[in-house]
C-alpha cells in the first residue's frame, strides 16, 4: 500500500486539527436562558371578554334550539326548512311517553360528518330492540322545560319540552357547530386581539391547537408559559403566552485553552511530520536513484571482466605477454567492483529509533468510551445482521470513572448480544445525570428465563445451551462484569423488557462530573 504524500498528510493532520478546535468551541460553548416575566393585562382582559362572547354565543344558539322544539311541526319538509336556518341540526325527534301509546317521529335533517345519526328513545319505552338507539331517561325530559344531553358515549342532544305529552329532542353535530363559533371567533379576533399585539407577544388564541390569532413569534417547541382555558360546549380554546426568552453564551475558558493548545500541537505536529516524510520522500528517491546508478557502474566492470577473461583465456598460448594484459585489466576491474560495493555498505549503514508513550487518566468521556467499544463489535454485528439504536443523555461532558473498566463491562454485554441475539437490534441507552452513569443494553433475542435472572451472574453459569445452538463461551462474562461494576460501587441488573422479548441489562455507576473539562480524555480504551 503506497504511503500517502507528504501535502496530503499536512492536510489531514491539519482538519484534525480543526476538527479539534471546532470541537472544543463546540464543547466550551455554554448557553443560558434568561426568562422575563411580561404584563398581561391585556390578555388578561381579552379572555374575560372572549369568554363572554363564547357563553353569549352558546346562549344565542341555545335559544334558537329552544324556539325550534318549540315551533317545529310533524310535516319533514317544513321542519326541514325551520332546522337549515340553524348550524349543526341533524335530526329531530317529537318523543311521547311511553304509556301515551303514541308513535314517536324522526325527522333526518342533515348528514352527520361523523357518521349516522342514532334514533333517541325512552329507556322504558316498550318493544326496544337492539339497534341505532339512544336511551334517555323519561322523567328527567319531562321535568325540565329545555337543556342539554351531554353524557360520554352518547351524540350530543339538546331537549324542549312541548307538552305535557310531547319532547322535542334535536341532535347537533358539535364538529359543525364548533366549526361555526372557530369562523366567527376568528373574524372577531382580527380586531379585538389588538390590545394583546400593542404587548408584542408571543401570545395566541388557539381552537383545538390551531392558532385563531396571534402576536409575536413563538417557538414549537417551547410549552407555553400561561396557559388560560376558554369554557365551550362545542370545543376546545384557549389562550396561550411565552415570557421573553433571551439566551446568554459565554465560553469555559479552560476548555477553549487546553482545546486550542491541543490543536496548535496537532498543527505543529503536523507540519513536522509534512517536513519529516517530505525529507524521506527526497531520502527515498534519492536512494532509487542512487540504485539505479549504482546498477549502471556495477554492470559495466563485470562485462569487462568476463571479457577480459574471454579474451585472456584465447591468447594464453599464442600471446601470453597480451594474455598477462588482460588479466590485469581484470584485476583492477575488480578492485573497481570491489570499491563499488564498499560505497553500497557504507551507505546502507544506518540506524533508526522509536519512543512509545501513553497517557492515563481518571476522567472520561462516557460517549467516547461507548463508541469505542461499539466500533469494535460492529464488523461482528454487521456480519450478522444486527443493528445497533443508540441514545445518549448528557454523555459528552467528562466525568469521574474507570474507563477500562467501563469499556470491559460493556464489551462483555455486546459480547453476549453477537452470541446469543445475533439478529434483529440492540439498544445502548446511556444516562449521565446526578453524578450516576446508566447504560442499558437490550436486545431482541430469545431472553432469559425468570428463575435464572441471578444465576447467569454467577462464574462459569449460563442458559442451557440448546436455546442458543452454536453459541459458546465460558460462562465468566456476566460475572466478571458484575464484579467490576461492584468495585466501581455501582450495579448490574437483569431488568425486565417492555416488550417481554429479549434481554435487558442495566449497568448504573457513580461518575461525579470531572472537576475540570482539562482533565477529560476521550482517548479509545484498549480493544
Amino acid at each position: 500500500m503506497r504511503a500517502p504524500s507528504p501535502a496530503k498528510t499536512l492536510l489531514l493532520l491539519w482538519g484534525i486539527a480543526a476538527v479539534v478546535l471546532a470541537g472544543g468551541l463546540l464543547l466550551a460553548r455554554q448557553e443560558r436562558q434568561v426568562r422575563t416575566e411580561r404584563d398581561r393585562t391585556p390578555l388578561r382582559a381579552f379572555a374575560t371578554t372572549a369568554q363572554g362572547q363564547l357563553q353569549r354565543l352558546e346562549d344565542l344558539y341555545q335559544d334558537h334550539l329552544v324556539r325550534l322544539g318549540r315551533e317545529v311541526v310533524p310535516d319533514p319538509q317544513r321542519a326541514g326548512r325551520m332546522a337549515d336556518e340553524i348550524t349543526g341540526i341533524l335530526q329531530i325527534s317529537l318523543l311521547h311517553p311511553t304509556t301515551s301509546g303514541v308513535q314517536d317521529t324522526h325527522i333526518p335533517v342533515n348528514a352527520s360528518p361523523d357518521g349516522p345519526v342514532p334514533l333517541p328513545a325512552f329507556a322504558t319505552a316498550p318493544g326496544l330492540t337492539s339497534g341505532s338507539l339512544v336511551l334517555l331517561d323519561e322523567s328527567r325530559l319531562f321535568n325540565r322545560d329545555s337543556g342539554w344531553v351531554d353524557e360520554p358515549g352518547k351524540p350530543l342532544l339538546f331537549h324542549v319540552r312541548r307538552s305535557s305529552s310531547e319532547v322535542a329532542v334535536i341532535a347537533v353535530s358539535r364538529s359543525l357547530v364548533a366549526d361555526s363559533i372557530t369562523g366567527w371567533l376568528r373574524a372577531w379576533a382580527e380586531k379585538s386581539f389588538a390590545p394583546v399585539r400593542v404587548t408584542g407577544g408571543p401570545d395566541q388564541l388557539r381552537a383545538e391547537g390551531r392558532v385563531l390569532a396571534g402576536a409575536g413569534e413563538a417557538a414549537a417547541a417551547d410549552p407555553p408559559d400561561l396557559l388560560m382555558p376558554l369554557r365551550s360546549r362545542f370545543g376546545s380554546y384557549d389562550l396561550a403566552s411565552w415570557d421573553l426568552r433571551r439566551t446568554l453564551v459565554r465560553y469555559h475558558p479552560a476548555a477553549l485553552a487546553v482545546t486550542a493548545t491541543l490543536a496548535i500541537v496537532i498543527g505543529v505536529l503536523g507540519f513536522i511530520v509534512f517536513l519529516a516524510q517530505r525529507r524521506a520522500h527526497a531520502i527515498a528517491a534519492a536512494r532509487v536513484s542512487f540504485v539505479n546508478r549504482v546498477s549502471h557502474e556495477l554492470r559495466t566492470p563485470l562485462t569487462n571482466i568476463l571479457l577480459n577473461i574471454d579474451l585472456a583465456t584465447e591468447l594464453a598460448e599464442d600471446d601470453p605477454q597480451e594474455s598477462t594484459r588482460r588479466l590485469d585489466l581484470v584485476r583492477l576491474e575488480a578492485r573497481r567492483l570491489g570499491r563499488l560495493i564498499e560505497n553500497v555498505l557504507t551507505f546502507s549503514r544506518a540506524e533508526d529509533g522509536r519512543t512509545e508513550a501513553r497517557i492515563t487518566t481518571t476522567a472520561c468521556v462516557p460517549a467516547d468510551i461507548v463508541t469505542a467499544v461499539i466500533e469494535q463489535f460492529l464488523p461482528g454485528f454487521q456480519r450478522g445482521g444486527l443493528t445497533i439504536a443508540r441514545t445518549d443523555e448528557n454523555t459528552a461532558a467528562p466525568c469521574l470513572c474507570d474507563p477500562d473498566a467501563l469499556a470491559q463491562i460493556l464489551g462483555n454485554l455486546l459480547s453476549n448480544v453477537e452470541k446469543y441475539a445475533p439478529h434483529g437490534t440492540v439498544s445502548i441507552a446511556t444516562t449521565h445525570a446526578g453524578g450516576e452513569l446508566s447504560i442499558r443494553v437490550t436486545d431482541e433475542g430469545p431472553g432469559i428465563p425468570r428463575e435464572a435472572a441471578e444465576r447467569i451472574f454467577h462464574p462459569f453459569e449460563r442458559i442451557h445451551s440448546h436455546i442458543h445452538e452454536g453459541a459458546t463461551g465460558t460462562g465468566l462474562g456476566l460475572a466478571i462484569a458484575r464484579d467490576l461494576a461492584t468495585r466501581l460501587g455501582g450495579t448490574l441488573a437483569l431488568l425486565p423488557t417492555a416488550t417481554g422479548r429479549g434481554s435487558c441489562f442495566e449497568l448504573r455507576v457513580p461518575a461525579p462530573p470531572a472537576p475540570s473539562p482539562a482533565s477529560a480524555s476521550s482517548i479509545a480504551p484498549p480493544a
